[in-house]
């Protein structure tokens, strides 16, 4: 399958730099944890893992996949149709669970969730939204604050290991109730209305899920405040 590979990826580079001489190339597939890939040069000598979950793909989608991936080494455009055969392929629902399971068998195991910061209780936001807004049904995931105070990214969810983790620069007396509890709201709402595919592309912020967001009673208020961070 390695040589397959290998012939698929030199297709490609003729393709898109039909006057260059073809470099030497390392090509395998590699036990990453989902459906990463890595593609570098290094002294004309290019060196490409494609993630073993694509061991047994269709040669459309690999030929896609090789485009893509030396386009980005070469700065060429490729063709759209290459990225949705790619995208299409990659969001099945079974190409989906395979990843997911890759994630949970290879990948690190999650840090320990610690709710409680120095000045702010995740369990204590988790509790009342929970009450007010999810009847007290919602199974509680992980809480953890994240390594860093990012303002940038304000909260994520890791459907992976069920953890809502929330930027720690909301662990703060200057971080109004209501702000905080948003952030979290918006998280949990991740659980409620998964992402989905559609049209080759994952939906994360589906319009159930912005319909409920504005469900918030200071729904304006909190991404108001937010805005100013």
């Amino acid at each position: 399958m390695t040589l397959q590979l290998e012939s698929i990826f030199r297709k490609a580079h003729l393709q898109l730099k039909p006057r260059t001489p073809l470099p030497e190339m390392h090509i395998e597939f590699f036990p990453f944890a989902g459906l990463t890939h890595t593609a570098r040069m290094r002294d004309n000598r290019l060196l490409i893992r494609v993630s073993d979950l694509l061991a047994d793909a269709p040669e459309a989608v690999l030929q896609s996949l090789s485009l893509i991936l030396l386009g980005k080494i070469y700065r060429r455009t490729v063709h759209e149709e290459h990225h949705a055969v790619y995208r299409r392929f990659i969001l099945d629902s079974e190409m989906q669970a395979r990843a997911r399971n890759a994630r949970t068998t290879r990948g690190r195991g999650p840090r320990p969730a610690v709710a409680r910061g120095r000045w702010q209780d995740l369990d204590t936001n988790f509790e009342r939204i929970n009450g007010d807004y999810f009847e007290g049904k919602l199974e509680r995931p992980r809480l953890a604050w994240s390594a860093t105070r990012s303002r940038r990214i304000l909260g994520r969810y890791d459907a992976t290991h069920h953890t809502v983790v929330i930027s720690l620069f909301f662990d703060s007396p200057l971080i109004p109730d209501f702000v905080l509890d948003y952030v979290l709201y918006h998280e949990l709402l991740h659980i409620r209305h998964p992402s989905r595919a559609r049209e080759c592309r994952f939906i994360n912020h589906t319009p159930e899920f912005r319909a409920e967001e504005r469900r918030f009673r200071n729904y304006k208020k909190a991404t108001d405040w937010i805005k100013k961070i």
